[in-house]
């Protein structure tokens, strides 16, 4: 049997970034769908909370992101890493199964947003004291 070549630093670098695209999908769809508690932007305040849903007018989005950011970079230094001593993860077979994985997830996070956008009902505040239409 010939021994395996190590894999490139191109290979290693597209496995890193389809490992870290598979983490983040991954992160945001779990953190949402299971309320995961995550930093709130709150904009009336001017402050960040870290709560599950926070009392007040408030943003996920960007602790979602963050905390998606910080997995992937994570995951992706990781594989990127392995990849280097673990020649089987640099094989054709290997990269397309993360490859197929992350389209996976990519394809429930579109499936799984456009439903929880399509299906909100909007509940509007009620005025604040101090508005007066004239």
């Amino acid at each position: 049997m010939s021994e395996t070549k190590p894999p490139s630093p191109s290979a290693r670098l597209f496995l890193a970034f389809l490992a870290a695209r598979l983490a983040y999908g991954l992160a945001f769809l779990v953190s949402a769908a299971r309320k995961s508690p995550v930093p709130w932007y709150l904009p009336l305040e001017r402050r960040f909370v870290f709560a599950s849903r926070p009392a007040g007018l408030g943003m996920d989005w960007y602790g979602r992101t963050a905390l998606g950011l910080v997995l992937a970079i994570a995951a992706g230094l990781l594989v990127y890493v392995i990849a280097a001593r673990a020649r089987w993860l640099s094989r054709p077979s290997a990269v397309t199964a993360v490859a197929r994985a992350g389209g996976l997830v990519l394809l429930v996070d579109f499936v799984y947003f456009g439903w929880a956008l399509m299906t909100q009902t909007p509940n509007p505040w009620p005025l604040p004291s101090w508005y007066c239409p004239r």
